[in-house]
């Protein structure tokens, strides 16, 4: 290729990349080459209440004077959002070169690196501590259902690639 075309590519892959960060989407060459790793685990508060909440409403509603059909619609709609977000809607983080993300309630979070203060690591959770605003990440075994030995592992790969401090308290 001549260096006009070299320059001309390397100029439209910089104002795409600067769009697609503003956008919070993966810069094009995250996208092409992302060897990253999904850690899942099972969410089951939220769908225990809303399953308990469709039971309650089929018992509570039982005896009044309505619409069947709402009756059952309502209930029904409860259990079947709890069985969803069980089965579907599940909690992951996913471990990149260089970043990470996470399901919140709001939607995927993406982190950088350079972004993460420290990761700590304990005997039945693990902690991502963040600069400035957005809190801390913490994913446990009893809440999240992830296995947390498989997590930990990759986490301090993570950090010995990305010179981030991790600490281990098991």
């Amino acid at each position: 290729m001549s260096r006009k075309w070299e320059r001309m590519v390397q100029k439209n892959t910089k104002t795409i990349n600067k769009s697609r960060k503003k956008h919070g989407r993966p810069l094009l060459s995250e996208t092409v080459s992302d060897a990253s790793v999904t850690i899942k685990g099972r969410s089951w508060t939220l769908p225990i209440f809303l399953i308990a909440v469709g039971i309650f409403c089929f018992v509570a509603l039982r005896g009044t004077q309505q619409d069947a059909t709402l009756y059952w619609l309502t209930g029904g709609s409860y259990i079947l959002l709890g069985l969803f977000i069980f089965w579907v809607r599940r909690p992951f983080l996913q471990i990149g070169k260089n970043f990470l993300i996470t399901r919140r309630f709001t939607g995927n979070k993406r982190v950088e690196a350079a972004d993460i203060q420290e990761i700590s690591i304990g005997r039945d959770s693990a902690l991502i501590s963040l600069r400035g605003k957005g809190g801390n990440w913490v994913f446990s075994r009893f809440y999240h259902r992830m296995d947390i030995h498989a997590l930990a592992e990759r986490l301090k790969e993570f950090a010995e690639r990305n010179s981030v401090t991790f600490k281990s308290e098991r």
